[in-house]
């Protein structure tokens, strides 16, 4: 539907599809409220200060001229973008004015065609999800997984009717229809049922929820959808696309990620990829805020039994999503019901447990009773858009472009996949017994983080060997957690002293010109003086890790077996860059770029053999130098 067919009510000057408007330009619903229609009134002859001029007859190409233009004049204006209640969101709002936009589309002519069927389908779309979506969007591609979605609503409305206060979560790649159930149509299905619900809908920027909002709001003015829920109507003086209201006291929210939530409650808090990019997903700021935004501002706004619903992809282990998952394992707070549904089924034949989960088994592996198959092993997900070969296109051009973790993370729900990411288990080689050390370079690099608080970064020490063929030995790595500036420079002395380290590395900033005066003044009191390298920080931290990651590849790095520290080293390597952490990746790469500023250890010389030239001086007293001429 375009802008054009959009006219503001001569009375409550909101704007209506210009259809619905009366002779005299009332909205239906003023005229509902009773609101008398103005009454035209001529407008007073102004008194012009200037003689009357007298116009003549015009040529007829003259008047077929003014006439064109008296009847542009005459057509209706487009309407203008809505007024938000700040400058910032007037920003937002005229991002969501410019986003694609498709209307509702009923099929009047259908429906008047046939009006038994349509009075069953009102009667089916009241109770069910699913063909209340088809009925205004007539070519949706359903397939079992959003039959399988729509199933899950309607329980989660159910839960919060009965005060439950459910929590869902579900993950899924892009383009498979998952806003278009959950952000466009669930609300509007769920307001017609309760009109008295309140819904807040956040997602990663403002201008996507208000684009929501513009739909649904439209949506909810059509009467088709007035004939379905009769008892729903917009409260004609609050219909701002950002926050409107129902007569019978709910209504709809529109929030981004960051902003206030105010005078507004929640039955059901409707979260859709609160995560934009890959880029805000390596974020640590921006994951930050995203949890704390949650927890003190969007959570704090849920009504007495109210649903939490979060529809989104899963990009890193530390994102909302991988947050929410965090807390369930450790038993505290919430307890979501976690759905992924891959791209591609790459485990095994997946199955819809009686529990309702959804599981892949292996081919040899037994499924239990009940059971019901969803896909074969290697299936697309809704193969009526994406086939199974389209899928796999789109991961061999990821995968050969260098984005395996896009793959990974928005396509299979998995940001850490067990073999790994940027590193994978064949990289990775271990050692039992290290060259002795009279034989290495030893390097030790710091990677700081002056903290206690058990969700932040650790400080961390690696320490590597480098022997004369120029492997690289990963001898210890010391991890801890520490807002005592003093005690991380005793760490850094013990541990060069007890590794006998001949170079160290420290990243440049604030911390190091924070405990540089300290650590030199350490140095000279227990009389340690080793050589030091101030090494300059790197905005990309795959950058960073290039030079580890080559020598790995080459099979030129042994990581230190069944040590404390080794699960904790490779588990994290296993998860770059998508992990909570990164810091003892960071200090690793550190140390590898310190050993690209010298050469190996050079070996020392084989044992010099005798020969019959050593003993001829025995039998040439002042010949001068001994030779096989002098014999």
């Amino acid at each position: 539907m375009s802008k054009s067919e959009f006219t503001p009510c001569s009375t409550c000057d909101i704007e209506r599809e210009t259809a619905t408007l009366t002779p005299e330009g009332q909205c239906p619903f003023c005229v509902d409220a009773g609101v008398p229609a103005p009454t035209p009134q001529e407008p007073a002859a102004p008194v012009s200060k200037y003689p009357e001029i007298i116009v003549r007859p015009a040529t007829a190409a003259k008047a077929a001229k003014q006439a064109a233009v008296q009847q542009a004049a005459a057509e209706p204006a487009a309407p203008k973008t809505p007024k938000a209640s700040t400058p910032e969101r007037q920003r937002d709002v005229d991002e969501a004015f410019e986003l694609p936009y498709a209307a509702p589309a009923f099929d009047q002519a259908s429906a008047e065609a046939d009006p038994a069927k349509e009075l069953a389908m009102r009667a089916l779309c009241r109770r069910r999800f699913l063909p209340f979506v088809q009925r205004y969007r007539p070519k949706y591609m359903a397939g079992w997984v959003h039959e399988d979605i729509c199933r899950r609503l309607e329980r989660f409305i159910k839960d919060v009717e009965q005060g439950k206060s459910p929590r869902l979560l579900l993950m899924m790649p892009p383009r498979s229809g998952k806003s278009e159930l959950g952000s466009r149509h669930f609300p509007p299905w769920v307001l017609g049922q309760h009109p008295d619900w309140e819904i807040i809908a956040a997602s990663h920027t403002s201008s996507l929820t208000l684009s929501f909002s513009r739909y649904i709001r439209d949506l909810t003015r059509d009467p088709s959808f007035q004939a379905l829920f009769p008892d729903m109507r917009l409260d004609p003086t609050s219909q701002s696309v950002e926050n409107w209201n129902t007569l019978s006291g709910g209504g709809y929210m529109a929030a981004g990620v960051g902003t206030g939530i105010t005078g507004r409650g929640a039955h059901i808090l409707l979260l859709d990829d609160l995560v934009k990019d890959i880029e805000a997903a390596d974020s640590p700021t921006i994951r930050e805020n995203t949890w704390e935004w949650y927890g003190s501002t969007a959570y704090t706004r849920l009504a007495p039994g109210g649903g939490v619903l979060g529809i989104m992809t899963w990009w890193n282990e530390d994102d909302w999503a991988g947050k929410i998952q965090q807390v369930m394992a450790s038993g505290d707070g919430d307890v979501f019901e976690v759905i992924k549904y891959p791209a591609i089924n790459d485990e095994g034949d997946e199955y819809l447990l009686p529990d309702d989960r959804i599981v892949q088994y292996a081919p040899e592996s037994p499924v239990p009773e009940g059971a019901r198959l969803t896909r074969p092993q290697g299936t697309a997900i809704h193969p009526a858009r994406y086939d199974t070969e389209a899928m796999l296109r789109i991961k061999r051009n990821l995968v050969a472009s260098g984005q395996k973790r896009v793959w990974q993370a928005l396509y299979q729900q998995n940001p850490t996949p067990d073999d790994g990411i940027y590193f994978s288990k064949d990289m990775v080689h271990y050692y039992v017994h290290a060259p002795q050390k009279r034989n290495m370079f030893v390097y030790q690099a710091w990677d700081f983080a002056i903290t206690e608080a058990a969700q932040n970064d650790y400080t961390v020490c690696c320490t590597i060997g480098q022997d004369e063929f120029d492997n690289l030995y990963v001898l210890h790595v010391l991890r801890f957690r520490s807002d005592d500036g003093n005690a991380i420079v005793e760490h850094m002395i013990d541990q060069s002293i007890n590794w006998g380290a001949d170079l160290l590395g420290f990243e440049d900033g604030q911390i190091w010109k924070t405990l540089k005066a300290q650590y030199e003044k350490r140095c000279i009191e227990r009389q340690h003086y080793t050589t030091y390298e101030v090494l300059q920080p790197l905005t990309d931290k795959l950058v960073r890790a290039n030079p580890l990651k080559g020598r790995m590849q080459l099979h030129k790095v042994f990581i230190k077996k069944d040590e404390r520290w080794t699960e904790p080293f490779v588990r994290e390597l296993m998860t770059f860059p998508a992990g909570k952490h990164d810091d003892q990746v960071d200090a690793a790469a550190w140390c590898v770029r310190l050993t690209l500023t010298r050469s190996a250890p050079k070996p020392k010389p084989p044992p010099k053999t005798s020969s019959w030239r050593d003993r001829l001086g025995e039998f040439t007293e002042g010949a001068g130098v001994a030779t096989h001429m002098a014999a």
